[in-house]
C-alpha cells in the first residue's frame, strides 16, 4: 500500500510539472492599428501556424499560411504594424492570432491560389 501511494504521488508530481509551460515567447505587434478600416469583411485568425517572410512586391513583412487540405492555396497576411526585430527573419515559423481584413488592391500573385489580406496580429509566438 505504501508503494502505491508513493507511485501515485510521484505520478501526480510528474504530470503537474510537465503540464506547466510558460508562454514567454508570445509577443504583440507594435502599433497594430487598422490597415483596412473600410474593409467589407473580417475573418478571425485564431491560433494558426504560418511562416514569416519579406514580400518583395509589397515591401513589407507578411505571414504566409498554407490552407489545410489543399496543395496550392496560401493566405498571405500583410502584417499591420511593426513586427518585433527577432521575428524579422525569413522562414521563421510562428503561431499567431488576429484578424484578416480584405486587401483593397492586392498584387497579382505569381501563381494561382494565393490570397492577400491585411493581418492585424494580436498574438505572435515562435514555434
Amino acid at each position: 500500500m505504501r508503494n502505491a501511494t508513493r507511485y501515485y504521488v510521484l505520478g501526480a508530481l510528474l504530470l503537474s510539472a510537465s503540464a506547466c509551460k510558460k508562454d514567454t515567447d508570445t509577443v504583440s505587434v507594435t502599433n497594430p492599428g487598422l490597415c483596412a478600416p473600410t474593409s467589407s469583411y473580417a475573418l478571425p485568425a485564431n491560433d494558426l501556424t504560418g511562416v514569416v517572410n519579406f514580400d518583395q512586391t509589397l515591401q513589407q513583412y507578411v505571414i504566409s499560411r498554407a490552407i489545410p487540405g489543399t496543395y496550392d492555396s496560401v493566405d498571405v497576411g500583410a502584417v499591420c504594424g511593426e513586427l518585433p526585430a527577432d521575428f524579422k527573419t525569413a522562414g521563421t515559423k510562428v503561431r499567431f492570432s488576429g484578424i484578416y481584413r480584405g486587401y483593397a488592391q492586392a498584387p497579382k500573385p505569381p501563381i494561382g491560389g494565393i490570397t492577400y489580406y491585411y493581418l492585424e496580429v494580436t498574438k505572435l509566438a515562435k514555434l
